[in-house]
């Protein structure tokens, strides 16, 4: 079975198998949004997955939309969260509901499921974030850079009821990184086999912030959420509507 966005077992290993960054990076997202000054009110997460930062979010007093081009973590997320208000769709295309925050995790801009001009299409992002967000707003995501994962190895990862192998592809003329995904999930006493490919574009921190910062944004780089660090070639921006 081939599936183009986390279908059903890739949503359901990336629940169980790879959540470490969104627990990790939880408090110190939460510590940035209410520095500009926010303890209440709606935060938009743009590819929510299964909404492990929703629920966080929800915990600590704040209202959730949360958005993922995948059917299958958009039903995890609902269950997880119950008062959240969840919708399956396209970041290039969801209208931005008026908020004090908007958050992009886990380099999910950079994916090209549904962009393949995906230099406009960030820019026509950004200025529905811009748009959406309240004065003062802030607007935190991170982006896979370029060399990301050039030589890196096949890698496998197992739990006691799936195993996943990832095969990546380096294309140095149009800066994208390939990620070939073959997951095993149990099912009963048989495992089902998929198979996905998710094609980032890679890009230069430096040329993210101009964009930002044309649209009206005031930026800053970082390395961390908080005290938890990102990985080597990500880059995190805080980008603020000035009030």
């Amino acid at each position: 079975m081939t599936e183009a966005a986390y279908g059903t077992d890739l949503a359901y290993i990336h629940d169980s198998g790879y959540s470490a960054f969104a627990n990790g990076a939880a408090p110190g997202l939460l510590e940035i949004i209410q520095q500009a000054g926010f303890d209440t009110g709606l935060v938009v997460d743009l590819g929510c997955g299964s909404g492990i930062w929703a629920k966080y979010l929800v915990e600590h007093g704040y209202h959730v939309c949360g958005v993922d081009i995948s059917p299958a973590m958009i039903a995890i997320a609902g269950e997880r969260v119950p008062f959240g208000r969840f919708h399956a769709a396209s970041l290039t295309d969801f209208e931005i509901p008026e908020c004090r925050a908007v958050t992009a995790l886990g380099e999910v801009l950079c994916y090209l499921f549904d962009a393949p001009e995906s230099r406009q299409s960030l820019s026509t992002v950004f200025h529905r974030v811009y748009r959406a967000l309240e004065p003062g707003g802030v607007f935190i995501f991170d982006i896979a850079e370029v060399g990301l994962n050039r030589e890196t190895p096949p890698t496998f990862r197992e739990g006691d009821d799936w195993a996943c192998l990832v095969r990546f592809e380096y294309d140095d003329e149009q800066q994208r990184l390939s990620r070939h995904i073959v997951t095993f999930r149990r099912q009963n006493e048989l495992y089902r086999r998929s198979q996905e490919t998710h094609t980032l574009q890679l890009y230069e921190a430096e040329a993210i912030v101009a964009i930002l910062r044309d649209i009206g944004f005031c930026v800053q780089v970082v390395r961390h959420y908080g005290e938890y660090p990102l990985l080597p070639q990500r880059a995190g921006m805080i980008a603020r509507k000035p009030g």
